[in-house]
C-alpha cells in the first residue's frame, strides 16, 4: 500500500488503544557525530558504535535508521546493518496493528515508513525489510498532531444585562472564579476597559486600553494593557505583574507550573506566576520549548534554561528539545547537527 504521509494514518475504531503502540525513542544510545560521520555513544558519552555513517537516527524498537552514502538502511544495537541501505526515506520503527479475523484484538507488528523512490511516496516495511501488503494502523492518540490541544474558538456573546447608571457601554466577555458563583464581566466604557461583577461592583477600574481573558491549564488570568504597556492580573483583579512591559506571555509548562515571559527595555525575562524572577538576565528573545526555555543572546546564539534550573550557555545557532525531554538537538556554529545532555555534555566533536 502506497501512501504519502504515514504519520496521519489512523483507525478511529482503535482510538481506545493504549500508547503501547506509539513510537518509543530508546535513549540508551545517543547518535554521536565525529566530524561528518555518525555513530552512537552511551549516555555517559562513550562511543559504542564507531562513527562511519553519513547520518544516524535514534534507536526505536531495537532499530535505528542510518545513511550509507546516499541511501538509508537500518542497524541493530550491535551495529549490524540488518536492513540494506536502499531507501531514500527511512523512518523510525514503531508498533502498529494488523486486523486478524481470528483475534478481535488483532496482531501487533513492528513497521517503519520508507521509500524506494525519489518522489518520497512511502511503503511500509517490517523488521526484515520486507514490504508489507498494507500499512498497519496506529492509534489516534499516538499521532503527535492529534495530541495537540485544540485552539479555543471564542464565539460572539450577546448580553442583556441592564446598564446600571451607565457603568459600561459594551460587555466584551465574562468569566467565573473557581469556588464562587459570582460572574465577572469584562466591559468597555468609552475607550477604557474594566471589570465588574453581577452586583455591579467594579472589580478592575475602567482605566485600561485593553483587557483580555487568558487561560492556562485550568486557571485564568487577565492580560491588561495601559499606555501601551502590558501586565497581568488575577481574575479577582489583584495585580500579578504591573503593566510596565512591552508584552507578557503566559506559559503553562510541562511540569504544570505557570510562567510568564515578560519583555521590556528590548529584553526578555521569565517570572513565575507569583512574580518571582526565574530568568532575571535579559535576553534578546526567550521562547518556551517543551521542558524549558530557549534563550537567544544579543549575538543571536542560543542556549537553554531547563525547568530544574540547569542552564546551557548560548553558543549554538539552533536549539530544540528532543521528544522525551532528555536531550537537546543543536546546530553548531559550523552548521552541523549534534546532541547535548541537560548537563551540557556534547555528543559530537567538530
Amino acid at each position: 500500500m502506497i501512501m504519502n504521509k504515514i504519520s496521519m494514518l489512523v483507525v478511529l475504531l482503535f482510538v481506545a488503544a493504549t500508547g503501547s503502540f506509539a513510537q518509543q525513542i530508546d535513549f540508551s544510545m545517543v547518535p554521536y557525530r565525529s566530524g561528518d560521520k555518525w555513530g552512537y555513544a552511551s549516555p555517559d558519552n562513550k562511543v559504542v558504535i564507531q562513527p562511519k555513517y553519513a547520518e544516524a537516527g535514534w534507536f526505536s524498537e531495537g532499530y535505528a535508521a542510518v545513511k550509507v552514502g546516499s541511501k538509508w538502511g537500518y542497524i541493530n544495537k550491535a551495529g549490524q546493518l540488518v536492513i540494506p541501505a536502499k531507501f531514500t526515506v527511512a523512518k523510525s520503527f514503531r508498533k502498529g496493528y494488523m486486523p486478524n479475523s481470528k483475534d478481535n484484538g488483532g496482531d501487533s507488528i513492528l513497521f517503519a515508513g520508507a521509500s524506494l523512490q525519489a518522489s518520497g511516496y512511502e511503503i511500509c516495511i517490517n523488521s526484515k525489510g520486507v514490504t508489507l501488503s498494507k500499512c498497519p494502523a496506529i492509534p489516534e492518540n499516538s499521532v503527535a498532531e492529534n495530541r495537540a490541544p485544540l485552539e479555543t474558538v471564542m464565539q460572539q456573546k450577546t448580553y442583556s444585562l441592564p446598564n446600571n447608571d451607565g457603568l459600561f457601554d459594551k460587555i466584551e466577555n465574562d468569566y467565573k472564579i473557581a469556588g464562587s458563583d459570582e460572574t465577572y464581566y469584562i466591559a468597555q466604557k468609552g475607550s477604557s476597559y474594566g471589570v465588574f461583577n453581577s452586583k455591579f461592583e467594579t472589580v478592575v477600574p475602567f482605566g485600561y486600553s485593553a483587557i483580555k481573558l487568558v487561560k492556562s491549564g485550568g486557571n485564568q488570568y487577565l492580560k491588561v494593557t495601559k499606555d501601551g504597556k502590558s501586565g497581568l492580573l488575577a481574575p479577582g483583579g489583584q495585580s500579578i505583574i504591573e503593566p510596565s512591559n512591552t508584552d507578557v506571555t503566559l506559559v503553562n509548562a510541562s511540569n504544570n507550573a505557570e510562567y510568564v515571559i515578560v519583555q521590556h527595555d528590548g529584553k526578555s525575562f521569565v517570572k513565575d506566576i507569583n512574580n518571582k524572577d526565574i530568568i532575571d538576565k535579559g535576553y534578546s528573545e526567550i521562547v518556551y520549548d517543551d521542558g524549558g526555555f530557549v534563550v537567544t543572546a544579543d549575538n543571536k546564539l542560543k542556549g537553554y534554561y531547563f525547568l530544574n534550573n540547569t542552564y546551557i550557555q548560548p553558543k549554538y545557532t539552533e536549539v530544540k528539545m528532543m521528544p522525551g525531554g532528555r536531550y537537546l538537538q543543536v546546530r553548531t556554529f559550523a552548521g552541523k547537527t549534534g546532541y547535548i545532555s541537560p548537563s551540557g555534555s556534547e555528543y559530537f566533536v567538530e
